[in-house]
């Protein structure tokens, strides 16, 4: 079984521990004597639907252009400063928090154990023994707690946004609106951050009750419990989230009154629920495993050994499943994984806590259709499919394009336009062609490249096609921006410039994945034509150049990998290609001058070095991980203090490249598997519509197996390997 085991609880939310079901969500802190449960639904956030597209924008298209046609760069970056901007997203907000008070006697040793393939937390403080989970088949977040002798329990409720608390024929409710508007939490001198001044966000509601042996009563705002021997603590969340382009349901009494319906429609006994909990989320679970090395799953020591520099194979293999468990907790339904997941607990979360689709949204699900996820996805496929509807209408208004676009920041009304600030991070059209080539690639390695999946790459080739525009007998991207950095051009700071290689990378793969699907043969012959007249890329001193003409980032060591992308996620700058050594260059002068421990970058490196087939920058950027990217409850980190999930979720795909890499049909056993992790078994890895296991000893695969005929390469390979439905190339 694995598992992670604390032997305190949590001092602080950033050391609590999640549970889900991909709508309602909490952690908890597992207190002795008070609990706290922090309690998310992920249809809940600030706002309703706005269309901030501006016709206005295509016409500043037109001057940008010429002014970068014309090497006046900086000129055409103050333009899309100020007449090719939008507004802020929204934010993912905060629900309610439940403060259980325990009084019980015990002695003891204290253990707070997640339970990862069960999808539970499970505490023992030596007076009670608590379980924690969220249920999918039943729709119930369930909090049991046990003794063998009686205690008592005062429930009480309150919630950071505008709410009322009551309780009615023993159900507590904690219900109000969502703010008209929250401010992201980098915009610091903002007037009233906070807005409730037009009321039509949407409502929201936790309804609560207990189930128990002893004696309850209500007790002014709460519930008051004697003399019990168990208590079951029942909720359920409910908000008036109609959809993401149809006005929210801002009626508190009538949400309320449906989330109570709700909760007395769960009526199965406590041990029904749990067993069908349990058989539900292992059955997801357990399809795929990794295994390194099991231990008695000791959170505490293995995290503190890593930060002293020695990273055991155990926590690796512990990080790899929680993220699994996370994957599964967090995305079953309705909404898909934000920037933390579906645990937030601030009204003004870090960067929104909305979906950013210039790296982290799609990382957030780039390891879960190897590692068998695959229902896990479908709140992410819906999400595109969306966006692509929304993001239409930007392409149209904003660019004159067919097809359609979506920029760098997404939130649950889908707002495809444009936000303001830096060009650098503001202004990025082809985060809906990456998005759209995550969708095809996770459905081509399921093997279901059904017509949704043409659908969406159709439509994002369609906007790539239209937005490029000729110079100098190539096509380029024209303004091009490389996610959050800039280039030096006379002394200023330049964001905006001709033809990044991330961009232009992420175009070359929607082609390739368009000339790949069933799309229309017109739409075929348009792409096939583009591709061959796309401007090549460039080599600059450090490496591959991230924009024309040489232009390369002005931080060395910066975050973003992005001119890389045609490496990983990508896959069209191709391995003993001139470029391809670029990249690798590239990609070595970054980690030189990398100092930030930014989760999220370093999840992108391991899977980059998993792609260079580099084992000792593969160990140094694991080690990196684990010894600064982690907070101690394994959360992933942002500095300065933020949690956010993709670098978990980043971390899956990471462990995932380094042991098995596939391109072309082709695949690549241990390509970057280095000493610390020499020893070990994968089952169940999905590869293009196989299932595929493998062991391997001292660095050498010893078997290899598949449910459908599959190729790997004869590296890695020890002699005597046994083969089943697998040919050696």
């Amino acid at each position: 079984m694995s598992k992670l085991v604390y032997s305190r609880p949590a001092r602080n939310w950033y050391e609590s521990l999640p549970v889900g079901n991909g709508k309602t969500a909490f952690t908890l802190s597992g207190g002795k004597r008070v609990e706290k449960l922090w309690f998310n639904d992920s249809e809940l956030w600030s706002g309703y639907p706005q269309n901030h597209d501006d016709p206005e924008a295509f016409k500043a298209l037109g001057k940008a252009r010429a002014l970068i046609a014309e090497n006046r760069n900086s000129e055409a970056e103050s333009i899309v400063r100020k007449d090719m901007d939008g507004n802020y997203s929204e934010a993912f907000m905060p629900l309610a928090t439940v403060k259980l008070t325990i009084g019980a006697s015990g002695k003891g040793e204290y253990k707070r154990t997640v339970l990862l393939d069960q999808g539970m937390v499970e505490i023992n403080d030596g007076a009670t023994v608590r379980k924690a989970f969220v249920s999918y088949p039943h729709k119930v977040a369930v909090y049991s707690i046990e003794s063998g002798s009686v205690f008592s329990l005062k429930i009480s409720a309150t919630s950071k946004l505008r709410h009322c608390v009551s309780v009615n024929d023993r159900i507590l409710t904690v219900s109000g609106n969502a703010p008209d508007y929250a401010a992201p939490n980098y915009l610091r001198h903002i007037i009233f951050p906070i807005r409730y001044n037009k009321g039509n966000a949407e409502a929201y509601c936790l309804a609560l009750r207990a189930e128990t042996d002893g004696v309850q009563k209500e007790s002014g705002k709460g519930l008051n419990i004697k003399d019990a021997t168990y208590v079951r603590i029942y909720a359920v969340t409910h908000t008036g989230f109609k959809g993401y382009d149809v006005f929210p349901d801002n009626d508190t009494d009538r949400v309320r009154g449906q989330a109570v319906e709700m909760l007395k429609g769960v009526n199965a006994s406590y041990e029904q629920i749990e067993r069908e909990h349990i058989e539900d989320f292992s059955a997801i679970y357990g399809r795929q495993k990794l295994t390194l090395k099991q231990g008695d799953g000791n959170v505490e020591n293995l995290v503190k050994e890593a930060r002293e520099g020695r990273t055991s194979a155990e926590l690796i293999n512990l990080l790899y499943d929680f993220g699994k468990y996370m994957t599964v907790c967090g995305s079953r339904s309705s909404q898909p994984l934000n920037l933390q997941g579906q645990w937030n607990k601030s009204v003004r979360p870090p960067w929104s806590s909305n979906l950013t689709t210039n790296i982290n949204a799609e990382m957030n699900y780039w390891g879960a259709s190897r590692a068998g996820l695959e229902e896990c996805l479908a709140p992410f496929y819906k999400k595109v499919a969306e966006t692509v509807e929304r993001g239409k209408k930007t392409a149209a208004v904003n660019y004159g394009a067919r097809g359609f676009c979506c920029n760098h920041n997404l939130d649950i009304w889908r707002n495809t336009s444009p936000v303001q600030g830096d060009p650098c991070y503001m202004y990025s059209p082809f985060c809906g062609a990456w998005l759209a080539n995550e969708v095809f690639a996770h459905k081509k390695n399921c093997g279901k490249k059904d017509e949704e999946a043409t659908y969406i790459i159709s439509e994002a080739a369609k906007f790539c096609l239209d937005y490029l525009t000729e110079y100098k007998g190539s096509l380029v991207t024209s303004p091009s921006t490389s996610p959050e950095t800039a280039y030096s051009e006379n002394g200023r700071r330049v964001a905006v410039g001709m033809a990044s290689a991330y961009e232009m990378s992420v175009i070359r793969q929607t082609f390739t994945f368009c000339l790949e699907s069933d799309a229309e043969e017109r739409l075929k012959t348009e792409v096939r034509d583009a591709l061959g007249k796309l401007r090549p890329y460039e080599k600059a001193d450090n490496g591959l150049a991230e924009w024309a003409e040489g232009k390369t980032s002005v931080e060395k060591g910066h975050r973003h990998f992005s001119p890389l992308y045609g490496v990983y996620p990508g896959n069209v700058v191709k391995e003993g290609s001139p470029e391809f050594e670029w990249a690798r260059e590239l990609f070595a002068y970054r980690l030189k001058y990398a100092s930030s421990a930014i989760g999220w970058s370093a999840a992108w490196a391991i899977c980059l070095a998993g792609r260079f087939k580099d084992k000792a920058t593969a160990k140094k950027v694991v080690e990196s991980f684990t010894s600064r990217s982690i907070m101690n409850n394994l959360f992933d980190f942002h500095p300065p203090c933020y949690f956010q999930i993709d670098g978990n979720m980043g971390f899956i795909a990471g462990i995932n490249e380094l042991l098995l890499s596939e391109a072309d049909g082709v695949v690549t056993l241990l390509p970057a598997c280095f000493d610390t992790i020499e020893n070990g078994e994968m089952s169940g890895a999905v590869v293009n519509g196989a299932k595929l296991s493998f062991r391997w000893k001292k660095g050498k695969v010893v078997e290899v197996s598949s449910d459908k005929k599959i190729k790997i390469k004869d590296l890695n390979v020890a002699d005597g390997v046994i083969l089943k439905n697998v040919e050696k190339v």
